[in-house]
């Protein structure tokens, strides 16, 4: 279900998207490409993506065309693994981003959100 709060961008001329659940960031982790911004609880409330026609192996015009996207986020206890569906003209792409980061979560658990463009 797509939220108001929930909003994904994309800037041609950065080559930058951004998908934001709208909640509060309280902290952000730059890993190289991605920017990943965290709440108190260091759920995902954002992801910034750099570089964005190389990282997700699509081209800017193609990006320019996502529909919606989904997003979820499989949190485990020194890792997240983000996975992206983007709709582009009736296909879908789906992308995987593994990161490797400690955010202290002791158990397991997934959440999804779905996004339009803004």
């Amino acid at each position: 279900m797509v939220t108001k709060t929930n909003k994904m961008m994309y800037d041609r001329e950065e080559d930058v998207m951004l998908l934001a659940t709208g909640r509060k960031c309280r902290h952000s982790i730059d890993t190289g490409g991605f920017l990943v911004d965290l709440d108190d609880a260091g759920s995902v409330t954002a992801v910034e993506i750099f570089d964005a026609s190389t990282a997700l192996g699509l081209s800017e015009g193609q990006l320019s065309s996502v529909k919606d996207a989904s997003m979820t986020v499989r949190y485990k206890q020194s890792s997240i693994c983000i996975f992206l569906v983007l709709n582009i003209k009736g296909k879908e792409k789906d992308i995987t981003i593994p990161l490797a980061v400690d955010l202290g979560h002791n158990n397991i658990r997934t959440e999804s959100a779905r996004f339009a463009v803004v």
